[in-house]
Formats: C-alpha cells, sequence, structure tokens
C-alpha cells in the first residue's frame, strides 16, 4: 500500500504496474497532496511516495520518532515551471520579463526564460495582461499578471512555488521561524490575489477551454512533456500553442519514495534500476537520474529528439533557489494558505 502526491500517478501508469507484475509485485495506491501524504496514519502503509523533499521529511522525522524503520529513494526529478499559452509568454517577452531559451527557434519558441523577480513586479503593481497589451494578440483580459497554483496546504508543487517566490523576494532563506512568518505575510498577497486554489490546474491547462480561465499555472516539467509527447505518439505535430516559462530561480523538485519496510525498499531499488521502468519514465517526461543520483540532464533531450519533440534547454546558468529548512517552510505555507499544522 502506497500514498504520495500527483507522482505516484508513475506507479499507476500500465506500462509501470505490468513490469512491476513480470517482478511479482503489486501496487495499491491512494493519490493525495504531498503534504496531506505526510500526516496520514502509517499503519498498514508500505511506502509514501511525495512529489518533493519537504514532505518526505516530514515522514521521516515521523519514522525517527516512532523508531521505526524508513529509507529515502530518489528516481527522476522534474522542474517547477509555469506553463502558459503563446501569447501570455510573447506579452511578456515585450514586457521584457521572458526571452527565447537559446535553443530555441526566436520565432516560434517552446520555452522561455523568465525573469521571476520581474513577473512578481508587475503582480505587486497590479498590472493586467489587458495593460500589457495582450489585445495585439486579440484577447482581452483583465486580470492581475499571476501564476495560479494548487492549494498550498497540500501540494509540492504549490509549497515550491512559495519557497521560489521567498527566495526572489527575500534574495535568500529566512533565518528564523518568526523571519518565515514576517517573509510569508509579504508575499501573501500574491497567493491570496489568486483566488480560491485550483485543485487540478495542469487539467484545465491541457483543455481548450483552458485559455481563457488560467492563462499561467505552476505545474512541472514533465507534465507538459509527457502531453507533447502523446500528441507526437498519435501521429500529431508539437503543440505550438501551449509553452513553458522556466524560473530564473530553480528548484529541481525531486520526489522522493520513503520506503517503510524492506518489500517496498526492493520497489525503490527496482524503480531506479530497471531499464523498462526507466525508458518509461523518460516516456512520462522525467529526468532520469543515474546512478551516482547526480546527472539527471544527459537523457532527456536525446530521448525528446529521437521522439521529434522539441526539447528545452537544459541550463546550468539559473541561479539555485533554496527551500526554507521544513519547520521555517511550514511556518510560510500556513501563514500563505491558513493551512492547519502539520502534527
Amino acid at each position: 500500500m502506497g500514498v504520495g502526491g500527483s507522482k505516484i500517478e508513475y506507479l499507476d501508469d500500465p506500462v509501470v504496474r505490468a513490469q512491476l507484475l513480470r517482478h511479482h509485485m503489486a501496487v495499491r495506491l491512494t493519490a493525495l497532496g504531498s503534504r496531506e501524504a505526510a500526516r496520514v496514519p502509517l499503519d498498514g502503509v508500505d511506502f509514501v511516495f511525495p512529489s518533493g523533499q519537504p514532505a518526505a521529511e516530514l515522514v521521516a522525522e515521523r519514522r525517527v520518532a516512532a523508531q521505526e524503520y524508513s529509507s529515502p529513494h530518489r528516481v527522476f526529478v522534474s522542474p517547477i515551471v509555469l506553463a502558459t499559452y503563446r501569447e501570455y509568454a510573447e506579452t511578456l517577452r515585450a514586457a521584457g520579463v521572458a526571452r527565447p531559451q537559446a535553443n530555441q527557434d526566436p520565432e516560434q519558441p517552446y520555452y522561455y526564460d523568465l525573469d521571476l523577480a520581474g513577473f512578481l513586479e508587475l503582480a505587486r503593481a497590479g498590472q493586467s495582461w489587458d495593460a500589457l497589451g495582450i489585445g495585439g494578440w486579440g484577447f482581452t483580459n483583465g486580470n492581475t499578471v499571476l501564476a495560479q497554483t494548487t492549494d498550498v496546504c497540500a501540494a509540492n508543487s504549490a509549497a515550491t512555488y512559495l519557497g521560489l517566490v521567498a527566495y526572489v523576494t527575500r534574495g535568500g532563506v529566512p533565518v528564523s521561524v518568526q523571519d518565515a512568518v514576517d517573509l510569508a505575510l509579504q508575499i501573501k498577497p500574491l497567493f491570496r490575489e489568486q483566488g480560491l486554489p485550483t485543485r487540478n490546474p495542469d487539467g484545465i491547462y491541457f483543455v481548450p477551454e483552458g485559455r481563457g480561465i488560467l492563462p499561467i499555472v505552476v505545474i512541472y516539467e514533465h507534465q507538459y512533456l509527457a502531453y507533447q509527447l502523446q500528441r507526437v505518439g498519435r501521429g500529431g505535430e508539437p503543440d505550438q500553442d501551449r509553452v513553458l516559462l522556466y524560473p530564473d530561480v530553480e528548484f529541481q523538485s525531486e520526489p522522493t519514495m520513503v520506503a517503510l519496510n524492506a518489500d517496498a525498499q526492493s520497489l525503490a531499488v527496482l524503480l531506479g534500476t530497471d531499464s523498462v521502468l526507466r525508458r518509461r519514465a523518460l516516456e512520462l517526461g522525467y529526468r532520469v537520474l543515474d546512478s551516482s543520483l547526480e546527472d539527471s540532464s544527459a537523457e532527456l533531450p536525446r530521448f525528446l529528439a529521437e521522439r521529434g519533440v522539441p526539447a528545452p534547454a537544459i541550463s546550468t546558468s539559473y541561479t539555485r533557489g533554496l527551500l526554507p529548512d521544513v519547520p521555517m517552510l511550514e511556518a510560510m505555507i500556513t501563514t500563505v494558505g491558513d493551512c492547519r499544522p502539520m502534527p
């Protein structure tokens, strides 16, 4: 029995399930937000698979306190990105806060680098899409320039974006819990302005109506790449209307399976070593880690090129953002989202 965030869907993939059965393994899964998964009772649970390190650390701390077994494993990674539509990306480009990545066709880029500090300044100033000139693309949108997230109280993607916003706002991480609360109060309007959190913004982004509902959503890179791979795999062309913005301050989300017993430990090891499972992770858009758990960039661009899907630049020039330590991140999450504190 496993519980986890959005990355648990990898284990529910038919190809993955079939390959696990060849190794005499079957899994029952319960999908929750990563932070929700970190708080559930663990009786009868074999592993927890949150979408990022903070929730995995919370699970590990619970097991240490209870003097029970836990073993963390990383298999693949996927950076946080801002998914949008070409007319919105080009409007930000004209405003000077987005530019095509170096490996892209400047006339038809799929991937842009985003000046996150400049983007946040537009939001703080209350700039609307109409004021920025979205009308030049045949659209009207009077909403403030913002990125929509999932519920920060539940999901790793929203908590990670919160950490990035905090890092850019402060120029570093908070140094105490009170400092974290003060910083969270400062940036809370950027999250409250988006209204009620959307449970499934990536699902809205990939439907035709999404353009008018959520212009920019925070998702994982693999979700976009899997979508493009599926289109091409069905004989179509890559979707030229949907594009990604890569914040120039990067934090690479690292899904971590926390094995709670020996059987789950065997499963985690298999995910990192079985060639079929690793290949399937690539097909689902993930950056697969090598045996040293360091290199996550080499295989994915080659794989995308083989399939005819444009690849993002694997840049090393981004500022490496840092998330606050777990107690301070938890203080920020509960302050921004008015969430129930973790036990």
